[in-house]
């Protein structure tokens, strides 16, 4: 089948299956109760997590989430996390479920999984799930996925670009028993263990997993005790086909059409010479449902930057969360009414054994596409382009002294400007959007690794200009202060801007410096490595997000402020703005 024929189509759900319980009588105040105390049991699995894990990209950084499935796999509550997380364990759940389904999960197990051909996102974002059970009925399952360490493969940190396929990339883990009747499986967590050049991490950090899992079961058993199986499962019932109302309502509200939105990568990573590769997205609106085609994007990369169909998925829900809002139950009802077609064998779809491990950058455009899109059907509701990147400069290397792996992020923000709004600015270095992580603070970043963060500060003008202005990105220069390393850059929008809504401008390119210890100095491209010895020091400017509305129609006062603190220089107050004085 040729790959503009070869289209994978998903219905995202179909209606609820429960028979036997609608006899169940379940009144509005308690169903509302209820989804509390589910998302109460799913906020502390998510505190568990933080707290408990090992790795500052999940004690700092927040690249974790937590869930609760019901028997078939459905969602019927997630913490407020990692959008792109809770969007493939919409898959995963189901896929766990369909494995240890009830007569084959059994108390005490815990699975695990990290395979992206298996409703996964990359090798490093594993999967840990335990089964509920109550008076000796499963009920559900609790899941977590965090970003771990390192996971194996060629490349330090189990994220390269250049990674040529899967299997280059780590240790791929398919749905498996980590512990049968409580009984950890020690074979395969020796082999998960030798698999890693940072075992303590990989150690700690799903040992924090495996805990908020097993704080979902205390706290998931209680509410079952407090209400019992059949009210439970009539309310799961109600809640879901509540959200579906919800948002069948909200996507009734967009007048019917066809609305297309394309975008661009610098590269493949591979060499910055090579050409540009597109991402596009026709969004279609019928009635109360919404399609969300992709066909016209280009095929998968050589490179790792490719997407599986259950991430891009992810952002497609993500975005049609934000049309409804929070008001509306977060479960597996909210997407009945989405439809995704995603052609086979391109950068949004791509077939195994295709390299995904830095899908984050392809993700990135894949989210600025949809909500691209989204824009274009509701333009009053809908921002201008986040800065459609975020900043990774990964240290690998190893310590002199002890022998042990050097290895980990420069810390510091690495997200660029929120996207202007159509009533407000965009919000300066935030992480936002399908990823949605925390930056590192600088201290944690410096005791962690040797390094001095010399300069950290808004980039004036970054922002789009507009009539909201886009939010502000970022200037950094930082120097190394350790043993001989590489640094491995993942870096986009190095020659396509954030781009602007509705009259707004673009914000601006991003661009990284090298200052070698030596005197030399260089350009670098968005995505390389580059070897660090003591001295040397990297400046990086990350861009801000789109603007919304013509400049010339922003506030006088608005502007003032602007300059006074430094947002707009002089010069793009007057040459933008149109501001006199």
């Amino acid at each position: 089948m040729s790959m503009a024929t070869s289209l994978l189509m998903f219905p995202i759900q179909n209606k609820s299956k429960e028979q036997g319980m609608h006899n169940t009588v379940v009144d509005p105040v308690t169903r509302e109760v209820i989804s509390g105390m589910l998302n109460a049991v799913t906020a502390e699995m998510q505190q568990t997590l933080i707290s408990t894990s090992h790795s500052p990209i999940i004690t700092e950084g927040q690249d974790a989430t937590a869930a609760i499935f019901d028997t078939e796999g459905r969602n019927i509550a997630q913490a407020t996390a990692v959008p792109v997380h809770l969007g493939v364990l919409v898959e995963m759940g189901k896929r766990f479920a369909a494995q240890y389904p009830e007569g084959v999960a059994e108390p005490g197990d815990i699975y695990v999984c990290n395979d992206p051909y298996c409703g996964g996102t990359h090798l490093p974002d594993i999967a840990v799930v335990a089964p509920v059970f109550y008076d000796d009925y499963l009920v559900g399952y609790v899941a977590t996925m965090t970003h771990h360490r390192d996971i194996g493969g060629y490349a330090p940190g189990s994220v390269n670009v250049e990674a040529r396929d899967l299997h280059a990339e780590g240790l791929r883990i398919p749905i498996v028993r980590l512990y049968h009747r409580g009984e950890l499986n020690d074979s395969l967590n020796a082999l998960l263990e030798s698999n890693t050049r940072t075992p303590e991490s990989l150690r700690g950090d799903l040992g924090a997993q495996i805990a908020a899992c097993r704080t979902g079961l205390k706290r998931y058993s209680r509410v079952f005790s407090r209400w019992g199986r059949e009210t439970i499962a009539e309310a799961n019932r109600q809640l879901m086909d509540y959200a579906e109302s919800l948002t069948r309502a909200e996507i009734g509200r967009i007048n019917d059409g066809d609305f297309y939105f394309e975008d661009w990568l610098d590269d493949d990573g591979l060499d910055p010479a090579n050409d540009p590769l597109k991402i596009a997205v026709t969004l279609r609106v019928r009635g109360d449902e919404i399609e969300f085609d992709f066909t016209g994007t280009d095929p998968q990369a050589t490179s790792a930057i490719n997407n599986v169909p259950s991430s891009t998925n992810a952002v497609v829900f993500y975005a049609v969360r934000l049309l409804t809002g929070d008001r509306i139950p977060n479960n597996d009802g909210c997407y009945r009414p989405i439809r995704t077609v995603l052609p086979a064998g391109t950068l949004v779809s791509a077939n195994y054994p295709a390299p995904v491990a830095a899908r984050g950058m392809s993700l990135k455009r894949i989210e600025d596409v949809v909500l691209g899109a989204m824009i274009k059907a509701v333009p009053e509701f809908f921002t201008a382009a986040h800065s459609g990147q975020y900043t990774m400069v990964t240290i690998a290397g190893q310590d002199p002294e002890t022998g042990r792996a050097l290895l980990g992020h420069i810390g510091g923000p690495y997200a660029g400007g929120h996207g202007a709004r159509p009533r407000k600015d965009g919000i300066d270095v935030t992480e936002h959007g399908a990823t949605n992580g925390s930056p590192i603070p600088l201290e944690v970043a410096e005791a962690k690794l040797p390094l001095l963060f010399r300069q950290c500060s808004l980039w004036t003008d970054s922002g789009g200009a507009g009539r909201n202005r886009g939010g502000l990105g970022y200037h950094v220069d930082v120097e190394w202060r350790g043993p001989a390393v590489y640094a491995q850059l993942r870096r986009e929008r190095m020659k396509f801007k954030p781009w602007g809504a509705l009259g707004g401008s673009d914000a601006p390119l991003c661009s990284t410096e090298f200052f070698g210890i030596d005197g030399s100095n260089e350009e670098l491209p968005g995505k390389c490595r580059r070897a660090l010895i003591a001295g040397d020091r990297l400046s990086i400017y990350t861009t801000g997000g789109g603007g919304y509305g013509n400049p010339r129609e922003r506030d006088r006062i608005a502007v003032e402020n602007d300059v006074i603190d430094g947002k707009v220089s002089v010069e793009a107050a007057k040459e933008v703005y149109g501001y006199s004085g």
